[in-house]
């Protein structure tokens, strides 16, 4: 179940920093705007969650905040809504869907943990496939000697 966005206060998005690889994912989307402009929407999810343990996702239009909503979220935009869903362990969900049921997944920034992962797999496609094969090699090992 989706929550209702609430308004934002304006602040600025602040810069991704290598030390939140972590606790922090931040999603991007170039939308069409009225007047054949373009804005960039962006999504920022803090996973550790605020004072009481809530995890709040961020929407921002050229930098500035102007909504927020807790997990799961659905925040209405220009076309469509962008739909953004955490798990446990990272993103789950977090994407553009249309008013004519075109599905787009927003693009990570390229610092963001997802970002690298999918700089990565673009650039290397043969190491990013051999690590996600060691990754599965380890856990059926940790599950079996557990």
């Amino acid at each position: 179940m989706a929550r209702k966005a609430q308004p934002g206060d304006g602040h600025e998005l602040t810069r991704y920093r290598w030390w939140q690889l972590f606790s922090r994912s931040l999603f991007h989307l170039r939308l069409r705007g009225v007047g054949g402009g373009s804005s960039v929407w962006s999504i920022d999810v803090r996973h550790g969650g605020d004072s009481d343990g809530v995890v709040w996702a961020m929407l921002y239009v050229d930098g500035r905040n102007q909504a927020r909503s807790k997990m799961p979220a659905v925040f209405v935009v220009p076309g469509g809504t962008i739909q953004v869903t955490a798990s446990g362990y990272g993103m789950k969900r977090c994407r553009f869907v249309g008013d004519d049921g075109e599905i787009r997944r927003l693009t990570p920034d390229p610092a963001s943990a997802e970002g690298r992962r999918a700089q990565l797999e673009r650039s290397r496609p043969g190491l990013s496939r051999a690590i996600g094969a060691l990754s599965a090699v380890i856990l059926i090992v940790g599950l079996v000697l557990g």
